[in-house]
């Protein structure tokens, strides 16, 4: 498959663009190789699509312009293929509240050609419908569940307190109006209630791509108390620049697209199959407390996943 292929799949098959729908493609000007792909795909479609290119945020969570926000409350359809993501922005909550089906793309890490190889031959090649399935089984698995315990053989003992929140379900499919997704799409997760423990991440982390070493956290009562290891000076610096609420423990997430594979690109990164991520700062838009202009996920491999005591195996449902 080629870019090209990737693109209709995204707006075609993940978000059912039809004859005639208002569709915005926000971009920006380090991720227009993107973008104007997914633009072409919606005009073939017969769309009326307008395409925007801004200016790159600073980093994920940040708020797009003002008329970029605008343009998205009066549209069908919003695809962000960005360097930074919109996804826990009020821009996006706001135009989902008013009936838009959103995709954002947050393309952080990576080189052009890494990522049009990622967009070309990862986690957008995979049955998404065959996903939704799998993920709705794991939906109800999950459901009702009071405690998740997450262990690694590096030093990950975790334990996250669910609370009665819901689980969110990101199949990549995006077909009734005010549906959110990423694309690619394939995960399950949860605003906790609290958590503690140790976290070791060895995987990707936040906007800082894939750790060459991994960055430890011990987490009490649900905020970082301590950070070591790799990017632990700059994770510290962003809870310095933005206060308590980038320490609080935002998201526990399960990944399960079984075509996505760590690239460094996070985006795709949280996606893959036998990892989980748990994320720092921002859940106001999944059910959570938290509005910091931050979110920061990292993934962590090869887990142990225990529900409320009894060990999950994630493979029965990829």
């Amino acid at each position: 498959m080629g870019i090209k292929d990737s693109a209709m799949i995204a707006v075609k098959d993940c978000m059912g663009v039809k004859p005639g729908e208002n569709v915005l493609i926000v971009s920006d000007t380090e991720r227009d190789f993107i973008g104007v792909p997914i633009y072409e795909a919606t005009m073939e479609l017969g769309a009326e699509a307008v395409y925007v290119e801004m200016k790159p945020r600073t980093m994920s969570g940040e708020e797009p312009p003002e008329p970029v926000a605008e343009a998205m409350l009066h549209s069908d359809v919003v695809i962000a293929p960005t360097k930074f993501s919109l996804t826990h922005t009020r821009a996006r909550i706001n135009a989902c509240s008013r009936g838009a089906r959103i995709a954002t793309m947050p393309l952080t890490e990576g080189t052009r050609g890494l990522i049009t190889e990622m967009f070309s031959t990862g986690g957008m090649t995979a049955d998404y419908h065959r996903m939704k399935s799998n993920i709705s089984r794991l939906l109800s698995r999950l459901q009702g569940a009071k405690q998740a315990r997450i262990t690694t053989a590096l030093g990950t003992d975790i334990l996250v307190e669910l609370g009665g929140r819901k689980w969110h379900e990101d199949t990549g499919l995006a077909l009734k109006p005010g549906d959110f997704t990423n694309l690619p799409g394939g995960e399950l997760f949860i605003a906790p209630t609290n958590a503690n423990g140790r976290l070791v991440i060895d995987g990707t982390f936040g906007d800082f791509g894939l750790l060459e070493t991994p960055l430890e956290l011990l987490i009490e009562n649900g905020m970082v108390v301590e950070a070591k290891g790799a990017h632990a000076d700059d994770l510290k610096g962003l809870f310095k620049k933005m206060g308590q609420g980038a320490r609080t423990v935002a998201e526990l997430g399960i990944g399960m697209n079984p075509k996505a594979r760590l690239w460094g690109i996070l985006l795709e990164d949280e996606k893959a199959g036998n990892t989980v991520h748990l994320a720092l700062g921002n859940n106001i838009g999944f059910g959570g407390t938290c509005d910091v202009p931050m979110h920061a996920d990292g993934i962590v491999t090869n887990p142990a996943i225990y529900i409320d005591g009894k060990k999950l195996d994630i493979g029965e449902y990829l």
